[in-house]
């Protein structure tokens, strides 16, 4: 065997079952963060084409699958098994953040730009550049609150942007539904249900971040908080 089969063998064999699923969950973490552009390029260079709407609502439930994961084979983001898991929450924000805004490229591109879905959006933009500015070294230290609250914004975030962005199919997929048993209903219009199902849930999660923010801003950090 060679020397760096070596230590390898050593290295494997050193490290728990525990110390390879937090690692293998950190690999998930740089996963999601490496996936977000992917899945912004094709929303703005091909969205609300059909094929590429399926396959950048793939991509992002894909990457929010690995928020699962990575939870379940490294423990959460403040386990000692995971190195980078202070990384976990915020990996979560960028592929949120990052979809949204390539979203709100190619609608107000095409002047389809409304504010209820503009408002909701940049709360939670906004919400995210400032705590990430003004509480950033405290969340990189000692990480995000884990509160049920902030789970809850995170959740209703993640289901109103994959929403959103399968709203093209999802949309079509209704409307032969609705078409097989009256194709009158069809003809001239459309479903919106899906798109305003996306938008009922961004403005939970809008709101949700406005509360668990003025949350953060109030909390003092300490080693014990954390």
């Amino acid at each position: 065997m060679s020397k760096p089969d070596n230590m390898t063998a050593q290295l494997s064999s050193s490290m728990s079952p525990k110390q390879a699923g937090g690692a293998f969950a950190d690999g998930l973490t740089f996963v999601r963060i490496l996936m977000t552009p992917i899945i912004m390029a094709i929303i703005i260079l091909a969205w609300p084409e059909t094929k590429m709407a399926v396959f950048a609502s793939i991509l992002f439930l894909v990457a929010a699958l690995t928020d699962i994961f990575d939870d379940y084979l490294g423990g959460a983001s403040r386990s000692i098994y995971r190195k980078y898991g202070w990384i976990d929450d915020i990996a979560d924000t960028i592929l949120v953040i990052g979809t949204l805004i390539a979203l709100l490229v190619v609608i107000f591109r095409e002047d389809l730009l409304t504010w209820t879905f503009a408002v909701p959006a940049f709360i939670l933009i906004l919400r995210e550049l400032a705590v990430g500015l003004f509480k950033g070294r405290a969340l990189r230290q000692f990480g995000w609150p884990d509160t049920k609250l902030s789970n809850a914004k995170v959740s209703m975030s993640v289901l109103a942007v994959c929403t959103l962005v399968a709203s093209p199919w999802l949309s079509q997929m209704s409307d032969l539904f609705r078409a097989a048993n009256d194709p009158s209903r069809v003809l001239n219009i459309g479903s919106p249900w899906v798109w305003l199902f996306g938008i009922f849930c961004l403005w939970i999660a809008a709101i949700l971040s406005v509360v668990t923010g003025l949350r953060i801003f109030r909390t003092k950090f300490t080693a014990n908080d954390a």
